[in-house]
């Protein structure tokens, strides 16, 4: 009684997946392309010119995981990265791509494996897995960190017409290499769908009759935490970390700003610009762009701001709204994101998506109560360190084991 499971790079959620079912003793292989060793990343740093590249592949590594069994496939991902590194427009997602067809492989043929009783695999690459493990009678558990696909589809149809003018020369960039009918095949054959908010979980109800299960994120508190002591005085920090994109709703915050005429007040946006070049030149005065940053520098930003705005229009969770909270920040988030399940009167403001008349009161508000958004500060802390990575853990145990027992198909 065992379950095979498998991830195409290794995050921070699936890690603590794996580790869910390691902790619980039934973990049979955790298959990654490359799962780098402290001694292998220690080896690349005295490579010169890839220090970048290095700190990329240390959010790869798991000590927990360390003594776990593992299927990997070190050589086809090195290749992988070289090529990375020569670019090109489309390199990164379609060797992400080739990566999901390994794994499939790969775990294709490993959950033939006479203990294994279900496999968990993740949405994009879990088609052939699933389907081996359909034709042996085995558990078919579906991981699925962001909104349905079909429900997208819907949102960035309405989504690009309205902000046309926001978008890069050329139009809206699709992905390529989408593919939508293996998203649906891949549903089908679920038996249970995992999924980390009450919004994707709306999402897959709206398309697919499946059995979902919530397991919320967690934060690494120790990581993100605020500093000691008083905070500088000064004009009150909004802070949104994320790609700059239709998606994450920056047009709608940039338009949302300039209309709430916060006075002393200024917004910082982290993360790449993904939108056109003609509004990106046009953001002046109060707005700034950081642009992407390492953990170690977004958490200096976090610690230096007031309040953290995600108004994103499609998520799965949204990491970055704890991260936040766990740096003592009152967050202001959609609907759309993990907002409604995290986030009370008490902690900051859920509003509706895409919903421009709302985000600009939220901003007045946290304008005109600023000591009230200070108070908050605490009280974010503390349901931050509510929300460890072992609750996660628990709630995933919870979830599959009938699946894991053969209890359920």
């Amino acid at each position: 009684m065992t379950v095979l499971f498998g991830h195409p790079t290794g995050n921070p959620n699936s890690h603590n997946a794996a580790l869910a079912h390691f902790e619980a003793g039934w973990l049979e292989a955790f298959c990654v392309p490359w799962m780098p060793t402290e001694l292998e990343l220690a080896l690349l740093a005295r490579v010169p010119g890839v220090q970048v590249q290095v700190e990329r592949l240390r959010r790869r590594s798991f000590p927990a995981l360390r003594d776990a069994r593992k299927v990997q496939g070190r050589l086809g991902e090195w290749s992988r990265m070289l090529r990375r590194l020569a670019g090109g427009e489309w390199a990164d997602e379609r060797l992400s791509y080739q990566a999901n067809d390994w794994l499939m492989a790969v775990m294709s043929r490993e959950c033939r494996r006479p203990a294994v009783t279900a496999v968990h695999a993740y949405e994009d690459c879990a088609l052939l897995q699933f389907r081996e493990a359909a034709r042996t009678g085995k558990s078919r558990i579906y991981d699925l960190p962001i909104g349905y696909y079909p429900a997208w589809e819907s949102t960035f149809n309405v989504l690009a017409e309205k902000y046309a003018a926001w978008l890069p020369r050329g139009g809206a960039r699709g992905s390529a290499y989408a593919r939508p009918e293996q998203k649906r095949m891949e549903m089908d054959l679920a038996d249970l769908v995992l999924v980390p908010s009450t919004f994707v979980k709306k999402t897959v109800q709206s398309f697919a009759d499946r059995e979902v299960a919530i397991a919320g994120y967690g934060v690494d508190s120790e990581f993100w935490h605020p500093l000691e002591g008083r905070r500088e005085e000064g004009p009150l920090r909004f802070l949104y970390a994320g790609q700059c994109s239709v998606r994450k709703g920056t047009p709608l915050l940039i338009e949302a700003w300039r209309r709430a005429a916060l006075k002393d007040a200024t917004l910082d946006l982290v993360g790449q610009w993904q939108l056109s070049e003609e509004r990106r030149a046009g953001l002046t005065g109060s707005i700034r762009l950081r642009g992407p940053a390492s953990p170690e520098i977004l958490r200096t930003y976090y610690r230096s701001a007031d309040i953290f705005v995600f108004p994103s229009n499609f998520e799965g969770y949204g990491l970055v709204i704890l991260e936040a909270m766990a740096c003592g920040l009152p967050v202001i988030a959609t609907d759309a994101t993990a907002g409604p399940d995290v986030l009370d009167g008490y902690t900051g403001r859920v509003i509706p998506a895409d919903d421009l008349d709302a985000l600009v009161s939220a901003l007045r508000w946290a304008g005109m109560e600023r000591d009230g958004v200070a108070r908050m500060r605490a009280t974010a802390r503390r349901s931050a360190e509510g929300m460890a990575w072992k609750r996660y853990r628990m709630r995933v145990r919870e979830a599959t084991a009938p699946f894991v027992s053969g209890g359920k198909r």
